[in-house]
């Protein structure tokens, strides 16, 4: 509903004045009838305009162009008052009165008119037509205001056709012809108008961020106005776009100020579309919430009574009480109600394809999957190519959904994998955080019945394209722009340093870090690109020979795990399997971070794990001998395990490959795209309460003689420079917590967080051998942030951090000879495995806990030979 229709009747009293003078045509008492009436109208007080106007509606002996306005104001007060026959035959009438050179003001008036009210009727090809004489018109006598006004509602009239690209040429031309309307009030609404109708086309596009942009510059400009009915329209709008991205809170309450501000104004049709959506939302806690089915059924009768008869509104609210009767299991009564929808009467072919969707549901209710399935492919054929994303989704989801349960596998991929698409080409571009992740919880069925179907057909590249979908793509694609942060984000993390120090502020902690949380995320999104992660270039990122696994499992089902392996023979195979329960219990108690748990020896879980996740292809080329490159996105099952010890057969995985672990395969490939930088120096520091700590320093010395040891105090103002150096280590203890809040414990209560390093310029090599410290939690459409990513991002190329509590003296041990070996420009991948695997092998070592040798990691590109640059005191 675009208010502009209001809006010509608002502001016409004195150019309607001007022109009866011009025809010596209007009485000075009809002349004051006529501007009262137009006040009446402007307050909403249809009661007193019709008193003034109906007598004189009654008249058909009044000259034409004089009749031809008191029926305008007649046929929109009959509009108000959804008398919509009678309003249209009012300015049919005037039309025909006026269709004559010397009135085509008028003409043009009566022909926008009577096109704004067909398209409240659902007339569409007629709004259209009457529209497009109406600024024809206009335009051949250069009025740009009304021509502005028909172009406004012919983006309207498109978007109800679901004409999407028709609309949005309608609203360009509408831009570029703003700037040549005269100023005046009408042009102020005439702004309003396209800003409202850009949000809409926007929303459609599933482009949320510019249509909560637009929506917020109409809100303004009617608010300035004073229109209400454009007010309610925003509100609207705004609920609708909330809906779409999961904000059901948000949305109710937009749309229930929507109502209350239709119903003041008058328009019956406005509130009775939003108590349908009101009652469409509920509709989701049916038949759980046991007073949800009494709210919902009071909406959609309170959408037909306000509706009066209106065909799209009787349809539209008749469907959904079918809905409700099939969710509370009233199957044979929705039947019903489906079969006495007036179809003949639907505005377009969008709610047919709703009726068929819903047909659909009752008949998988009643357990005939062909039934069903035919009536969603009527649903989606329905719909036209190109049309609303979100009705194809939710078509295509439910059709492939019956197909996969008859065992039509391809077909059920075809459309769960078009279903998919059509959401993650929403997702990707919204640059709110909080926005993407309701969105993907929202839409999440769509990526899950993808994956089954791709693993079910075996088509590896498909389901390379699921798993990589929401998956860490901010971070990837602030790494790949190679950006940085900005002012306003250092100065909240230096708001927080601040506040952790001083007990008065430390209240004010939560409120900062969520907004830490938000701002990085909402940085870090600026640099996403419309294209998904490409699987040629993946490829090309690996080590020559390597391989890449990559796991996950199901957000609401955590034992379904989707397995995917890219072969080094350019082949890419998935399959699914389930996890078993001691499998999952056991991996459960590392996402806990139970105490002590590392320390347990776990051989046997360690192979059951193996056999789970490491599929039987992957493990036969594994234990072949060869040693290659594997790189394991843990995605949102191995972040916590120490993976080095994870055992396929008898033997660990760190005998059998060269491993480095990324949350995400989209960080890898980004990490690779990067030039290779050679630092000087490195800089360290080590906490002198961490086990063992001399010794390690004394090997840290001896394989690096130029090493500069920093104090406490040195340790930010040195990393915030540190990128022309080799590397830097910071051995501590650490925290077992995620997110920005991860920590390293530099002693004395000093904690340097993941936020810190977030302002840092770090170089390829950061170490922080500390507990807890290479813990990654990665969740769909949540970036993985924490200590080893915030490193990445600040510039390293590879990350050595502890996955699980190794605060022994057996890790300083290890460290010291890991050093030695990255001193002989060892890879970090391979300096790591040799001290494992020498570890593993020293005479007499039995079975041994995870802790004491597979505690640490390579997180990141670890696998080129580390030289740094000659130190300038060696020439």
């Amino acid at each position: 509903m675009v208010s502009s229709h209001r809006t010509v009747r608002s502001f016409r009293t004195r150019s309607r004045i001007a022109r009866a003078v011009h025809y010596g045509l209007m009485t000075g008492e009809i002349d004051v009838v006529l501007q009262q009436a137009s006040a009446f109208v402007d307050s909403h007080d249809l009661p007193a305009a019709r008193r003034l106007l109906e007598p004189l509606a009654a008249r058909p002996d009044l000259p034409p162009a004089i009749r031809a306005r008191v029926l305008l104001d007649w046929g929109w007060v009959l509009s108000a008052e959804q008398r919509y026959r009678e309003a249209a035959l009012a300015y049919a009438e005037a039309i025909r009165l006026v269709d004559v050179p010397e009135l085509a003001d008028l003409h043009s008036e009566a022909l926008l008119e009577s096109g704004i009210l067909a398209r409240y009727q659902g007339r569409l090809d007629e709004a259209d037509g009457l529209l497009a004489r109406a600024g024809a018109l206009a335009a051949s006598r250069e009025d740009h205001l009304r021509s502005g006004q028909a172009l406004a509602q012919r983006a309207s009239v498109a978007h109800l056709r679901h004409r999407f690209a028709e609309a949005r040429e309608h609203l360009h031309a509408l831009e570029e012809l703003l700037p040549r309307c005269p100023l005046h009030p009408r042009t102020e609404q005439l702004r309003a108008d396209w800003a409202h109708m850009a949000a809409v086309s926007a929303r459609l596009a599933y482009d949320f961020d510019r249509a909560r942009i637009l929506l917020a510059e109409a809100s303004d400009r009617y608010t300035a106005l004073g229109r209400r009915i454009g007010a309610a329209n925003i509100e609207r709008e705004l609920g609708a776009v909330l809906g779409q991205l999961g904000d059901t809170v948000g949305a109710r309450q937009a749309f229930g100020r929507a109502f209350t501000l239709y119903l003041r104004a008058g328009r019956r049709l406005g509130a009775a579309h939003v108590a349908r959506r009101l009652g469409q939302m509920r509709l989701l806690a049916v038949p759980e919430d046991p007073a949800a089915d009494t709210y919902v059924r009071r909406r959609f009768y309170q959408a037909l009574r306000l509706g009066a008869g209106e065909p799209g509104n009787r349809l539209l609210s008749e469907l959904g009480l079918a809905r409700l009767d099939r969710l509370v299991g009233e199957l044979d009564r929705a039947a019903a109600r489906l079969a006495a929808l007036p179809f003949g009467d639907a505005p377009d072919a969008r709610h047919l394809s709703e009726a068929a969707l819903e047909w659909g549901m009752v008949e998988r209710a009643r357990g005939d999957r062909p039934a069903a399935i035919e009536m969603f492919r009527q649903a989606l054929h329905l719909l036209e190519r190109g049309g609303d994303p979100s009705a194809a989704s939710v078509a295509h989801y439910q059709l492939a959904y019956d197909l996969i349960l008859d065992d039509r596998v391809t077909e059920a991929k075809e459309h769960a994998v078009r279903a998919f698409h059509l959401n993650e080409e929403a997702g990707r571009r919204l640059r709110d955080p909080a926005d993407r992740e309701t969105f993907y919880r929202e839409s999440r069925q769509a990526y899950v019945l993808a994956m089954h179907c791709a693993a079910r057909d075996e088509d590896g590249p498909t389901a390379f394209t699921v798993a990589t979908a929401a998956r860490a793509e901010a971070v990837a694609a602030f790494i790949r722009a190679g950006a940085r942060f900005s002012p306003a984000l250092h100065e909240l993390v230096a708001a927080i340093t601040l506040a952790r120090r001083t007990p008065d502020e430390a209240a004010r902690l939560p409120e900062l870090h969520r907004q830490l949380d938000r701002l990085t995320t909402t940085e870090l999104r600026r640099s996403v690109v419309p294209e998904p992660v490409d699987l040629a270039a993946t490829r090309a990122a690996m080590p020559e020979g390597g391989h890449a696994l990559l796991v996950d499992v199901l957000e609401d089902e955590t034992t379904i795990c989707n397995r995917i392996w890219l072969a080094p023979d350019g082949t890419t195979r998935v399959d699914e399997v389930l996890l078993p329960p001691d499998v999952r219990r056991w991996l459960d108690r590392y996402h806990d971070a139970e105490e002590g748990f590392a320390a347990k020896v776990q051989d046997d879980a360690l192979a059951a794990l193996g056999a789970a996740i490491i599929p039987p292809g992957l493990a036969a080329a594994l234990e072949r001998g060869e040693e290659p490159a594997l790189v394991i996105s843990t995605g949102g099952l191995l972040g916590p395990v120490p993976v080095a010890a994870i055992r396929v057969g008898t033997r660990y995985l760190a005998e059998l490959a060269r491993i480095a672990v990324v949350p995400a395969i989209t960080l890898w490939a980004a990490l690779r795209s990067r030039p290779v930088r050679r630092g000087t120096g490195l800089l360290a520091y080590l906490d002198q309460s961490v086990s063992a700590v001399r010794r390690e320093k004394s090997e840290l010395e001896l394989a690096f003689p130029t090493a500069t040891v920093l104090t406490r105090d040195q340790v930010r103002s040195s990393l915030s420079d540190a990128a022309d150096h080799a590397a830097v280590l910071i051995s501590v203890h650490g925290t077992a917590t995620s997110g920005l809040g991860q920590a390293l414990e530099l002693g004395d209560g000093d904690a340097l967080t993941a936020a810190d390093l977030l302002g840092c310029r770090l170089p390829e090599a950061v170490m922080m051998p500390a507990c807890w410290a290479g813990r990654i939690d990665q969740r769909p459409a949540a970036e993985p942030l924490g200590l080893p990513t915030a490193a990445l991002l600040a510039g390293a190329r590879w990350v050595l951090a502890g996955t699980v509590d190794i605060a022994t003296s057996r890790t300083a041990t290890l460290l010291g000879v890991f050093y030695a070996e990255l001193a002989h420009a060892r890879s970090p991948v391979d300096a790591l495995r040799q001290v494992q695997i020498d570890y593993l092998r020293s005479p007499g070592r039995g079975q041994v806990p995870p802790y004491t040798w597979a505690g640490l990691c390579i997180v990141g590109d670890g696998f080129g030979p580390w030289r740094p640059a000659p130190h300038p005191d060696r020439g």
